[in-house]
């Protein structure tokens, strides 16, 4: 099973609809938050991806309909659990995000907030942030996630977009 994480889109759509049709057959696409918009336009253009589309709600989403927390079954016994990540950005976020993962069941956590690409391990979970899709702080390309679940384990990488992101100051 292959994962599309994406996060932060901003309202730049381009960036997000670029990073859809580079991995349109994966099996889950699902958005970290601060692209609301962005999302609904993605489902307009192309309706096929609504049943495996996951949202989550960010600190500049206005949905209240969107959640602001998923937890998600995955093959081969995994459980991912996505939040924005804003809520646990204090003291030892990544301590908070172990135990947000031991309090839902999942061994991932994909999170956005930060624009700034993540893939660690702690106490055994692992924590993953696809940076932004269109507005990345860490000075290189927009980028996105990968998370292909296999039955030894999970594959995390990044990808990046030769699409024109904007400065995070923009």
């Amino acid at each position: 099973m292959q994962i599309l994480v994406v996060s932060d889109s901003h309202g730049y759509y381009p960036c997000l609809r670029d990073a859809y049709l580079l991995h349109r057959d994966a099996d889950l696409i699902i958005h970290c938050g601060d692209g609301e918009n962005d999302a609904a336009e993605l489902l307009r253009e192309f309706p096929e991806a609504a049943p495996r589309f996951h949202i989550v709600r960010g600190n500049c989403d206005h949905d209240s309909n969107i959640p602001k927390q998923i937890t998600l079954d995955l093959p081969y016994t995994h459980r991912i659990t996505v939040v924005h990540g804003h809520e646990h950005m204090f003291g030892d976020f990544m301590q908070n995000f172990v135990w947000l993962a031991r309090s839902t069941g999942a061994d991932i956590i994909a999170f956005g907030h930060l624009h700034v690409k993540m893939d660690r391990r702690a106490d055994g979970i692992k924590i993953f942030n696809p940076g932004s899709v269109a507005k990345p702080r860490d000075t290189m390309s927009p980028s996105y996630g990968l998370i292909d679940v296999m039955p030894l384990g999970v594959l995390t990488s990044h990808g990046y977009l030769h699409s024109i992101g904007v400065p995070a100051d923009q």
